[in-house]
């Protein structure tokens, strides 16, 4: 509780900065213009329960999508390599959603926003709650920096102000993401494999 409100009230008292724009793309894993299907062919006899699909994002920038046990991973980069954020998921069944905003510093991107849809419930996967997942973009890596709950008040604007206040100084490397939720919103166990790094 006290991580969440020294970052609340952080976040109130930073004026954004002012060059911070957005962009947006389409993560449709269905239409093979904008997604290209990287799926192994499955074993003789067994079943293939993944999926891997390289798709267009901003510019020059490569999303690459793996879905496996009814849960998304998603990085963003020049070439597809060995990301942080092709380990970080939710704990929970998940899915990601298909608008992808671009946060960008002078032209270039600095982060995504990503609306994912979560289950919360182990017994019943029917309850979910959405959450904004903000990603951080460095050169060769990218890796969760934050996570908004999607009903919190303004989520979206909280994102973005999340990635102009705190994107400069995050490092995939150290740093570890934050989360920013409504009271009474168990944030404990919600993501798996927060961070990377040891």
């Amino acid at each position: 509780m006290r991580r969440y409100t020294l970052l609340v009230a952080f976040l109130a008292a930073t004026p954004a900065l002012a060059d911070q724009k957005s962009a947006y793309t389409k993560l449709d894993i269905r239409n093979p213009q904008v997604c290209m299907d990287l799926t192994p062919a499955p074993v003789e006899g067994e079943p293939n329960d993944g999926v891997h699909f390289e798709c267009k994002g901003f510019a020059d920038y490569v999303v690459t999508f793996v879905e496996g046990d009814l849960r998304s991973y998603i990085s963003y980069g020049k070439e597809e390599s060995d990301h942080c954020a092709r380990t970080q998921t939710f704990g929970g069944f998940n899915s990601a959603g298909e608008t992808t905003e671009w946060r960008l510093n002078n032209g270039k991107p600095v982060a995504t926003i990503l609306r994912w849809t979560v289950s919360y419930d182990s017994e019943d996967s029917s309850k979910t709650r959405e959450w904004l997942v903000v990603t951080k973009l460095e050169e060769g890596d990218s890796c969760h920096m934050g996570y908004v709950e999607g009903a919190y008040p303004k989520a979206n604007e909280t994102a973005q102000k999340l990635v102009d206040d705190f994107a400069a100084n995050f490092s995939c490397a150290a740093s570890k993401p934050v989360f920013i939720a409504r009271m009474g919103t168990a944030t404990d166990s919600i993501a798996a494999n927060e961070g990377c790094r040891e």
